[in-house]
Parts: structure tokens; sequence; C-alpha cells
């Protein structure tokens, strides 16, 4: 769990590559989350509980004592709360000069989609999706 390990914890060392995961994936898609998080440190979340910013503040401190060279973000897709996951990620390498590699999965129906950052900048614009869905 994101917000109830210590950010000194000995479990964050066990890996350079962190995943950041949506809680409902352990439940919903145990086989995706078993593939994803192998070799990887798990920190999962959900921010229908917590708000974005507890969240955002944690694995900002986490990332700072430990220095992850990835960051892999996998949620489900069309959550709103989800994807916050990915937002907050992109935030991370604004706040680390881009050190950290970061990967975004969304699973819709079972199946993962790898999901560009350009993306996930984009949909922080409203105004932008929206003329990409009628340029005219």
């Amino acid at each position: 769990m994101l917000l109830s390990t210590n950010v000194g914890s000995q479990h964050l060392r066990k890996s350079d590559k962190f995943l950041l995961v949506g809680s409902c994936v352990l439940n919903e898609h145990p086989e995706l989350f078993k593939r994803y998080a192998q070799n990887r440190v798990c920190l999962q979340v959900c921010l229908e509980t917590f708000h974005m910013n507890m969240a955002e503040t944690k694995l900002a401190c986490m990332i700072h004592v430990h220095k992850p060279t990835e960051l892999l973000v996998l949620t489900v897709d069309g959550s709103p709360h989800c994807l916050q996951l990915h937002i907050l990620a992109e935030d991370m390498n604004r706040y680390f000069n881009h050190e950290l590699k970061i990967e975004h999965i969304v699973i819709e129906q079972g199946i993962p989609h790898t999901i560009e950052s350009n993306a996930v900048k984009t949909a922080r614009h409203l105004h932008k999706i929206q003329r990409l869905l009628n340029p005219g």
C-alpha cells in the first residue's frame, strides 16, 4: 500500500523499478497484476479512497529517497480516479527533471494497452481533446 508504507521501508529497496497500481487491478485482473509486478516494488493505492495530493506527496518522497529508475503505472481504463494516477506519475518527471522512465498501461476488458506519456499529458486539457475530436 502506497500510503501505509514508510518512506524509509526496506521493502522499497528491493528493486529500482516501482509499480504504481490501482487497487482494483489486484482483484479484477490478478494475472495481469502478477505479470507486471515481477521484479518491481508494488505500491497500490485507490484514489477513490485517498486524495491525489496525498498519494503524490508520498510517492515523491519515496522517489527522492530511493531513486528508482523506472515507474510503471497500471490501472483499469475509464476510471477518472485511475486516470489521476497516470497524471501523478507524469508530475514525478517534472519534479525530478525527467530522470525517471515512466510507462503507462491501462486494462480494458482484460487487455492491457500501453499509453504514451503525451496521451496522459493531453488528458489534462479538455480543450485539446475537443480539438482532436472536432478539428474544424
